[in-house]
């Protein structure tokens, strides 16, 4: 039997990488455990694939399936605080997580600052890649600590922003963030448009919501960031605002508002298709195909995926969903080591097994993860046939 461990991230706290190798530590004593009981060696090929959807850890996942080289530089964080962000420089393309440098995992509950949290530092990773060479750049929206449209992005690459009296706005010198929008009047891309002129951007995002409304960016994500009931009406009012001035400047309609993913990192999937002219595109698939994903799958008789709460938005468009909808099509069998689990008994019967690696409110550890693997293959006649 051929085993492919394909995990994501359990999110802001076991890396994918890290989840693969447990998994298949796991696996292995379990196997060991069983060749010692029947006397036998079951015939089993385990391959590691951790992967992602656009969000945090995306590099890091690319980087072991491809390689290439990690470029650090300081940038501003998501609160202006100083941090060390990387992104993947591959030849001519430059893959750039958005989480790298605007992430929430920078901040702790007190620092959560929804008015005030800006995109400026993921930016200033674009100009560097872009001065680096980069003639092509994937920009990972995912794990975003703001909901500022994008707008500290443009900053960055030298968009200006103009209050209704002419002063310079959304600058380092004054309030950033989806709670300075509202003083937007007018945006100049010209500079921004230098900067970028014969760079080709994409945009890969692990969401489908659009930019405004109940499906939208401030009533979906906003909350998640520290948002109350009033700033979440607030920023959907700046973001509003913001698409409003956005579409003047760069001499777009009002279409982009509802593309699938325009609501992605607090808007900045709206920002970055208006001011970069950047393309959608689904961040499991992108990764897919980056990495032979579809070639794996073929090669596995069984697949396990992880991730760190296995609920319905799995199923709908992230990587562990996604995977299964592949795996299945072709005859594999799917197992699932999140976590914790919320699908119902009749989404849990999708997958060959559905084993959360906590519980008791303890949070899973890379012990525990190794040990729910090893008692998986224990207790379960899945590898009768090896």
């Amino acid at each position: 039997m051929k085993i492919l461990v394909a995990p994501c991230a359990y999110k802001g706290t076991l890396q994918a990488s890290d989840l693969a190798r447990a998994i298949a530590q796991g696996l292995n004593d379990g196997l060991e455990q069983q060749s010692l009981k029947a006397e036998t060696e079951p015939k089993v090929e385990i391959q590691l694939a951790p992967v992602a959807d656009g969000g945090d850890d995306t590099i890091a996942c690319l980087h072991l399936a491809r390689g290439g080289d990690f470029v650090y530089d300081t940038v501003s964080g998501p609160i202006s605080q100083p941090v060390r962000a990387a992104y993947l420089h591959m030849g001519t393309l430059a893959v750039v997580e958005l989480a790298q440098g605007s992430g929430i995992a920078y901040l702790n509950k007190s620092e959560l600052a929804p008015l005030r949290a800006h995109t400026f530092g993921t930016g200033q990773m674009l100009a560097r890649a872009i001065a680096d060479g980069a003639s092509e750049v994937a920009i990972m929206l995912g794990g975003s600590a703001s909901t500022d449209g994008g707008s500290g992005v443009l900053a960055a690459l030298g968009a200006k922003f103009y209050d209704a009296k002419g002063n310079p706005v959304l600058t380092s010198d004054t309030e950033c963030g989806g709670g300075a929008l509202l003083a937007v009047a007018r945006i100049d891309l010209t500079d921004l448009r230098r900067t970028v002129s014969g760079v080709k951007f994409l945009i890969a995002t692990d969401v489908t919501n659009v930019l405004l409304g109940a499906a939208g960016a401030a009533a979906i994500f906003a909350p998640q960031k520290g948002a109350s009931r009033e700033e979440v009406a607030y920023l959907e009012k700046s973001l509003e605002h913001f698409a409003t001035i956005l579409e003047t400047a760069s001499g777009s309609d009002q279409g982009c508002r509802s593309c699938s993913g325009a609501g992605a990192a607090g808007g900045a999937g709206f920002g970055l298709a208006l001011g970069l002219g950047a393309q959608f595109t689904s961040g499991f698939h992108w990764f897919a195909q980056a990495t032979n994903l579809t070639e794996k799958l073929n090669w596995c008789d069984l697949v396990v995926v992880a991730e760190g709460c296995l609920d319905s938005q799995s199923l709908a468009g992230k990587a562990s969903g996604e995977i299964l909808k592949l795996a299945s099509s072709a005859g594999k069998q799917v197992v699932a080591l999140p976590a914790c689990s919320q699908l119902s008994g009749e989404q849990e019967e999708l997958f060959a097994a559905v084993i959360p690696t906590s519980a008791d409110g303890n949070t899973a550890t890379l012990d525990s993860v190794r040990q729910e693997a090893q008692r998986f293959i224990e207790t379960s006649d899945v590898f009768s046939r090896s």
